[in-house]
């Protein structure tokens, strides 16, 4: 008689384990092969960060530069551009400028 119960009480079991796997749930051997689902991450190619960069401003911090400079130092023997020293910077607008100095021997 006790072995009849038990059979009966794991057929039950079977039944509503059954009935829960066909509404969505999933077996132990699918949970077990199942992959983790991974956050997908989005990567923006910009450098500026919101509230920092938007009100960047160039600053002129020259630095000394070896340029030909044949309009101010004028030309060699063999007709080559003579080179002379700038100093170059970036204005508040961000453009490259280069004020020349001298020339260079």
């Amino acid at each position: 008689m006790k072995r009849i119960v038990a059979i009966a009480a794991l057929a039950v079991l079977q039944l509503a384990f059954g009935a829960y796997a066909g509404e969505g749930g999933a077996t132990l051997d699918e949970l077990r092969q199942a992959k983790p689902k991974a956050t997908q991450t989005v990567r923006q190619e910009s450098l500026e960060l919101p509230g920092l960069t938007a009100c960047h401003q160039c600053e002129w911090r020259p630095k000394m530069n070896k340029m030909v400079a044949s309009e101010q130092c004028g030309t060699t023997a063999d007709g080559g551009a003579r080179m002379g020293q700038f100093e170059c910077g970036f204005s508040p607008d961000c453009e490259r400028v280069c004020n020349f100095i001298q020339c260079s021997e």
